[in-house]
């Protein structure tokens, strides 16, 4: 499994407890592959060097759509598909404790902003500016770099910056909780402002699935309405039916061995999954629809919207190989760091009108 490794983020600790549990009871071998770059980690199930990777919607999206890290050669559009959910989780915004920003409409033109452009969270982040009424983001926004996610708490303890996307539950959050001033959470109640979160959808469609008073984490967020969403592992369309499948069965069958292994762990649940299905853009992987089949779980509205999500991963698969062949007839090379290529991409996809991937209707199914 490729598995994403960066100081201050807990998904490696979490599966290495959940592999050591699954070994212990199974006596498989789990392989646990690290990468520094999101975009890595897919490109190894991509090509086969690991068997299914963890993420968000927001990831799957961009690697699906070649955009930001996804647009090189390598790192391109493969047939992915869902095998069960990882986390559940509350994320939101900070600011300093004693800083002026009390409301979401108090951040105006010349906000100081967290800068992580290279992690697929900063469209959080443009929605969180869109909710506000900010609309040039290059303009209104003063942007500051950001080279980690340490180094993003640290902008916000020392003042630095005003506003940054945050986890309550990773460690470095619970460190710049404790600066002299503490930490502020940025208060996004939704139900109270529709409008507000429609503008929100304008640049992060699929994350997060809904607003909610947040609940796990450090004592500053708790109460503050914020975003969830749910991670999942996901591998390629052709792989092998049979570990798919017996997978999904031991994590379902075998839930109470490992849920008190981590915090997070405590979040993979058959209902988790049930809910991700109702509205996620992935299509399952024939192992896990054969779980749920015998569980009487998969119905006739879940394999008609597998068969949407499938055609249209093909699609976006079908359009990227394409518009690659384009590039190499042109002599234009295939790099995100081309801006030939970047265009013509981009021109292409406008040409093609495929519709993009977004959080579906309910299906009402969990």
């Amino acid at each position: 499994m490729s598995v994403l490794k960066i100081k201050g983020l807990e998904t490696a600790d979490v599966l290495s407890r959940l592999a050591q549990v699954m070994t212990a009871d199974t006596g498989m071998k789990v392989h646990l592959a690290h990468a520094s770059l999101k975009a890595d980690k897919l490109k190894w199930v991509h090509y086969g060097l690991a068997d299914m990777v963890d993420g968000g919607d927001m990831d799957f999206r961009q690697m699906l759509e070649g955009d930001k890290l996804y647009r090189n050669r390598e790192a391109g559009a493969f047939p992915v598909r869902l095998v069960w959910v990882l986390s559940k989780y509350d994320s939101g915004f900070i600011v300093r404790g004693d800083s002026y920003i009390k409301d979401v409409y108090d951040i105006k033109p010349g906000v100081r902003v967290v800068d992580m452009s290279y992690f697929a969270s900063q469209k959080v982040v443009e929605g969180l500016l869109r909710w506000a009424g900010i609309n040039d983001l290059e303009k209104d926004v003063r942007w500051v770099k950001a080279t980690s996610t340490e180094h993003k708490a640290q902008l916000i303890a020392t003042g630095e910056a005003d506003v940054a996307f945050a986890v309550p539950t990773g460690p470095i959050t619970e460190k710049a909780e404790k600066n002299p001033h503490g930490l502020r959470w940025i208060n996004l109640n939704a139900d109270k402002d529709p409008d507000g979160e429609k503008r929100f959808r304008e640049k992060s469609p699929v994350y997060p699935e809904y607003f909610a008073p947040m609940f796990r984490g450090v004592p500053s967020c708790h109460g503050v309405w914020g975003l969830v969403g749910a991670d999942q592992f996901c591998c390629r369309a052709d792989a092998d039916t049979g570990l798919i499948y017996h997978l999904v069965k031991w994590l379902d069958e075998n839930y109470p061995k490992f849920k008190d292994a981590h915090p997070w762990l405590e979040q993979m649940t058959r209902q988790n999954l049930m809910e991700k299905l109702d509205h996620t853009f992935l299509p399952a992987h024939e192992g896990l629809m054969e779980y749920l089949k015998e569980l009487k779980l998969w119905t006739d509205a879940h394999e008609k919207r597998q068969a949407r999500n499938a055609e249209l991963v093909g699609q976006w698969c079908e359009a990227r190989q394409k518009a690659m062949w384009l590039a190499d007839e042109k002599g234009i090379v295939v790099s995100g760091e081309n801006p030939e290529w970047g265009s013509l991409w981009e021109d292409y996809k406008k040409e093609l009108n495929l519709p993009v991937f977004d959080l579906l209707p309910s299906l009402h199914k969990a």
